[in-house]
C-alpha cells in the first residue's frame, strides 16, 4: 500500500523534515514534500533505515560525563564517552570517581534522593557515604557539578523539534545543601538541585535556578527557540498573512520574555519534573485583525509554557533512559557456592558482584555457547567448557526407580534340557530373567525422566583433558572473575557497561583477548558501550593493534573493525589536593599522540635497561 511522507512521520513519531532528509540521503527521488507518495517497497525501505538510525542514536546517545566537586575532583572534569572508554591511572588516583559519579546519577534519577550512600546498582563495591562524604574535601559548603552530553537524535518528540539544529546538548546540574542568607549550609537540610542548564556549543538553551520558595525558576530560554515558538503560535492560530510585522513581533516577544520569567518547575530530586501552574494548550484560537497582537499574546501564554516544559522534560527523559542503560560490575566478583542450582540468595551484590552471571550461563544456552567458544580458543589455553548436568532429589529418584524395577517383565529366557540323545527331560529347570536388558533399561530411563517432578540444571565445568566434571570451586579463581565480564559482553545489548578491573586474576594472554571481546561487543551487533577502569597494558595494546590493522586493512578474518574515533583513553592523576582527567588521543594507526603522564607503563623498560 503506498504511503505519504507524513504518514511515515506520524507512525514513527518524528518530524516530516527528518523523513525527507533520510529519503534524500537514500536517493529516493519521489520524496520531495510531506505529501509525496512512495511505493510500498520504497516506503518500507525508508522506514526500516530510519528505525535503524533512531536505534543507533539511542545506542550512542550518551556522549560524555562531567564531574566537579565530587570525591577526587575539584574543578569540573570532562569525560568523553566512546564505545570503548578506558580509564587508567595509579592506585588511589581517583579513577573510580568517574564510575561512581555515573552510579550516583543512576540512583538519584530513580530515588529522587541526592544524599546517597549505597547506590543499588553498586552493591557492596560502592559506598559513597552520603553527600557529606562524597563532596570534595568533605566541604558541605561546596556544590557538586554533574553533567551529561547527549546526542540530539536520542531525544524524542516534541522536544526534538526545538533542538534539531543542534547535534548534541549538554545537561549541567549543580546540587548541594541549602544555604542561609550568609552563605552557610543550613544544618539538618538534605542536598537539593540548585541550578539546571541545557546548552549546546556554549549557547544556553534553557537555564533554571532554585529560589527561596523551593521551586526552580526559568531564568532564560534561548532567543532563537523563543522566536521559533512565537512563529509556531502565529502559524497555528491565524490564517492571515503578514501578521508578524516587526513591531507586532517585538510586542509579542516582549510579552513572551516576561512570561518565561514566571515559569517554575518542581524539582524534588536530580531533575526538574513538572511545570507549576495551570497551562492549557489549544490548537487554534481565532485571531481578529483588529486585536491580533493581544490575541496572539494570549495564545502564546497558552502555548509557550507547555512547549518549554516539553523541551525540558523531553531532554530529561532522554537522559533518564540513558542512565537506565547503565550496568556495573565491581572490582571483586562474587564466588558462588559450590552447587549453583540451589543458590537463591540474591543479595545486594548479586548484580555488582557478578553472581547473576552464573544464572545466565546456566539458563541461557546461546550465552553459554559464546562463553565456551571464548574459553576454548586455542590462544587462551583454557581447557574447560561449561556444561549442564541435571540433578534429581535422591528420595524421588529412589521411589521412581523402585516402581520401575518392580514392573520389569520376568520371562523364560532358556528352557530345561536333556542329555544328548535322551528322549526325556533330565529335570533341569528353565532359566528366567529379562530377555532384552538394554531395551528395558532405556524404557526405565524414559519413564523416570517423564515422571520426575523435581529436577535441577546444575552448571559444571568440564575438564576437556580428562572428561571430568568439576565445579568452579575446583579450578583457579581466574575463571570465576572473568565469567561475569564475558556474560556482560555476550548477553547485554545496547547497554552502558561500567567495569572496574576487568582483567583481575587473568594472565597476560587472557587480558589481551579481552580487548577483542570488548571490540566485538561494542562495535558488533550488540552495540554496547564500555567504561573500563583498568591497569592492563595488555588490554589497551590489543585494542591499539586492532586499530592499526583496521587502518592498514590487515585485520585478521573474523575480527571486528575498530577505529581511533571508537576509543576514548583517559588518564586520571593527582594534582595537589585534587585529581585531573587527561585525554590520551590516538592517531589513525592506534598510536598515542602524546606520552603517558609520569612514565606510566614504563616499568618494563626500566627493569630491562636500568
Amino acid at each position: 500500500m503506498p504511503l505519504r511522507i507524513y504518514d511515515i512521520s506520524k507512525k514513527l513519531g518524528i518530524e516530516n523534515r527528518q523523513v525527507l532528509a533520510k529519503a534524500k540521503e537514500l536517493g529516493i527521488a519521489a520524496a520531495k514534500v510531506p505529501s509525496s507518495t512512495l511505493d510500498k517497497i520504497s516506503a518500507e525501505w525508508l522506514e526500516e533505515e530510519i528505525v535503524k538510525s533512531m536505534a543507533a542514536a539511542f545506542q550512542r546517545g550518551f556522549r560524555g560525563l562531567s564531574l566537579g566537586n565530587f570525591k577526587a575532583f575539584a574543578e569540573t572534569q570532562n569525560v568523553p564517552i566512546k564505545p570503548l572508554t578506558l580509564i587508567f591511572g595509579a592506585n588511589s588516583s581517583g579513577k573510580s570517581s568517574v564510575l561512581h559519579g555515573l552510579l550516583l546519577a543512576c540512583e538519584a534519577a530513580k530515588t529522587r534522593k541526592l544524599d546517597i550512600s549505597h547506590p543499588t546498582i553498586g552493591g557492596k563495591a560502592v559506598d559513597l557515604g552520603g553527600f557529606r562524604q562524597y563532596i570534595h574535601r568533605r566541604d558541605v559548603g561546596r556544590r557538586v557539578e554533574w553533567g551529561a552530553e547527549l546526542d540530539v537524535q536520542s531525544i524524542s518528540r516534541p522536544a526534538y523539534q526545538w533542538l534539531e539544529n543542534h547535534k548534541r546538548v549538554r545537561v549541567s546540574l549543580t546540587f548541594g545543601v541549602p544555604q542561609d542568607d550568609h552563605g552557610s549550609p543550613i544544618k539538618g537540610r538534605n542536598p537539593w538541585l540548585i541550578s539546571y542548564l541545557i546548552e549546546s556549543d556554549g549557547v544556553e538553551i534553557v537555564r533554571m535556578s532554585r529560589r527561596l520558595d523551593g521551586s526552580m525558576h526559568v531564568d532564560r530560554v534561548e532567543s532563537k527557540i523563543l522566536e521559533k515558538l512565537i512563529h509556531a503560535v502565529i502559524a497555528n492560530n491565524t490564517t492571515a498573512s503578514g501578521v508578524a510585522v516587526d513591531d507586532d513581533f517585538q510586542r509579542i516577544k516582549k510579552a513572551v520574555d516576561d512570561l518565561v520569567g514566571d515559569l517554575r518547575f518542581v524539582a524534588p530530586g536530580l531533575l526538574p519534573e513538572k511545570l507549576l501552574g495551570e497551562y492549557l494548550s489549544q490548537s487554534f484560537i481565532p485571531v481578529a485583525m483588529a486585536q491580533r497582537v493581544e490575541q496572539l499574546i494570549n495564545a502564546a501564554r497558552l502555548f509557550i509554557p507547555k512547549a518549554v516544559a516539553d523541551l525540558v522534560l523531553g531532554v530529561n527523559s532522554a537522559l533518564e533512559k540513558q542512565l537506565d542503560r547503565v550496568r556495573y560490575l565491581g572490582p571483586l566478583r562474587s564466588f558462588p557456592r559450590r552447587h549453583l542450582a540451589f543458590g537463591d540468595d540474591h543479595d545486594g551484590n548479586w548484580l555488582a558482584g557478578g553472581g547473576y552471571a552464573w544464572d545466565v550461563v546456566r539458563t541461557n544456552a546461546k550465552v553459554r555457547e559464546s562463553v565456551n567458544v571464548w574459553l576454548g580458543a586455542d590462544a587462551l589455553q583454557t581447557k574447560y567448557q561449561l556444561k549442564i548436568r541435571p540433578l534429581t532429589p535422591m528420595d524421588e529418584l529412589e521411589k521412581r526407580l523402585a516402581d520401575a524395577i518392580e514392573g520389569l517383565p520376568i520371562e523364560e529366557i532358556a528352557e530345561g534340557h536333556a542329555p544328548s540323545g535322551h528322549p526325556h527331560d533330565d529335570g533341569e529347570m528353565p532359566t528366567y530373567g529379562i530377555k532384552d536388558p538394554s531395551k528395558e533399561a532405556a524404557q526405565i530411563l524414559r519413564e523416570i525422566h517423564e515422571s520426575i517432578g523435581e529436577q535441577y540444571d546444575e552448571l559444571v565445568l568440564m575438564d576437556m583433558r580428562s572428561g571430568t566434571p568439576v565445579t568452579h570451586r575446583d579450578v583457579g579463581i581466574g575463571i570465576s572473575q572473568v565469567l561475569p565480564v564475558l556474560v556482560h559482553a555476550y548477553a547485554d545489548d545496547s547497554k552502558i557497561i561500567a567495569i572496574e578491573q576487568p582483567e583481575i586474576h587473568l594472565h597476560p594472554a587472557l587480558q589481551a583477548e579481552l580487548g577483542d571481546l570488548f571490540i566485538e561487543s561494542a562495535l558488533g551487533d550488540r552495540k554496547n558501550t564500555f567504561l573500563l577502569e583498568t591497569h592492563s597494558e595488555h588490554l589497551i595494546l590489543r585494542i591499539m593493534r586492532r586499530i592499526r590493522e583496521t587502518h592498514l586493512k590487515t585485520l585478521p578474518a573474523g575480527k571486528t573493525p575498530v577505529n581511533a574515533n571508537d576509543v576514548s583513553i583517559l588518564f586520571v592523576e593527582p594534582d595537589g589536593s585534587q585529581s585531573l582527567v587527561r585525554q590520551m588521543p590516538l592517531n589513525v594507526i592506534g598510536e598515542l599522540i602524546k606520552s603517558w603522564p609520569g612514565g606510566f607503563f614504563e616499568e618494563g623498560y626500566k627493569e630491562m635497561f636500568h
